[in-house]
């Protein structure tokens, strides 16, 4: 069983790349990220005759999380529970059942937090990081099988930084947001509760593959980006891992979005 997350940055626009993404790779469940469309706009009948049902949960302008699934789920949760909604649709929930037992599936879309110092920004990356935190650790049971996939705007390690040492520097000089080390606490909040990032699990001294690549300076030709997209897998489910993977092909396509998809297939 394949699982895809995309980023696919305004969704009525990239449709060509998920026909793409469902030729090449078939997945069961593909994860979407910054769908930048209001719920009634949401194209479903496309998906449809590509093979998916659609649950989704976004907004006109930005943010937007939606599953394509070809695995009707039993349970579906938008936003975080008894937590004030800010109605920037960031996160969706759903559960699935399979032969191996139910598999909870969480699509996170992080605030990106521009700056340091812009405080509205950042203060809100921070808060949405907070209210993960309460959410994993009171509903999300690492013991069970859990997957949570998505942009989380932060790159981890250094090795998933590839815009250069005097970039690297200068971003951390500037406070401007992906690398801080505040922020790589709060991502280890997610990974102390039990859960691994499963690609670099898998590529532990990988340092020329990366998930974002910026427009503005032909990022992806030069393969200078940052991993900022992760799937996140609990510890149960390591035994049934079978391939991990980020796919460039599909960054390469005309008009892409500026993420590349990630996937993880089970032996499931």
């Amino acid at each position: 069983m394949k699982f895809l997350s995309f980023n696919i940055n305004s969704i009525r626009i990239r449709l060509h790349q998920i026909k793409e993404i469902i030729q090449r790779h078939n997945p069961e469940i593909i994860a979407l990220q910054e769908t930048r469309v209001d719920n009634n706009l949401f194209p479903v009948d496309y998906i449809y005759k590509l093979g998916y049902k659609a649950y989704y949960y976004g907004k006109k302008g930005y943010c937007g999380v939606a599953f394509l699934s070809k695995i009707y789920p039993f349970y579906i949760l938008n936003d975080f529970p008894n937590c004030k909604k800010n109605n920037e649709c960031r996160i969706i929930t759903i559960k699935i059942s399979t032969y191996i037992g139910n598999i909870t599936l969480v699509n996170i879309y992080a605030p990106q937090g521009e700056n340091r110092n812009n405080y509205i920004k950042f203060n809100n990356k921070l808060a949405f990081f907070s209210n993960l935190n309460i959410f994993l650790k009171k509903k999300i049971n690492p013991k069970e099988f859990i997957i949570i996939m998505g942009d989380m705007n932060i790159s981890m390690t250094n090795n998933d930084i590839g815009i250069g040492e005097k970039n690297r520097l200068l971003w951390l000089k500037n406070g401007k947001c992906s690398f801080l080390p505040e922020e790589r606490l709060w991502m280890q909040k997610i990974f102390d509760l039990g859960f691994i990032d499963i690609w670099r699990f898998k590529n532990i001294n990988n340092h020329f593959n990366f998930s974002w690549f910026d427009y503005r300076s032909y990022g992806f030709l030069k393969n200078k980006g940052l991993r900022v997209d992760y799937i996140l897998i609990s510890k149960p489910l390591i035994k049934y891992y079978y391939n991990t993977g980020i796919d460039y092909h599909i960054r390469n396509m005309n008009k892409p979005s500026d993420h590349a998809p990630i996937w993880i297939e089970l032996d499931i």
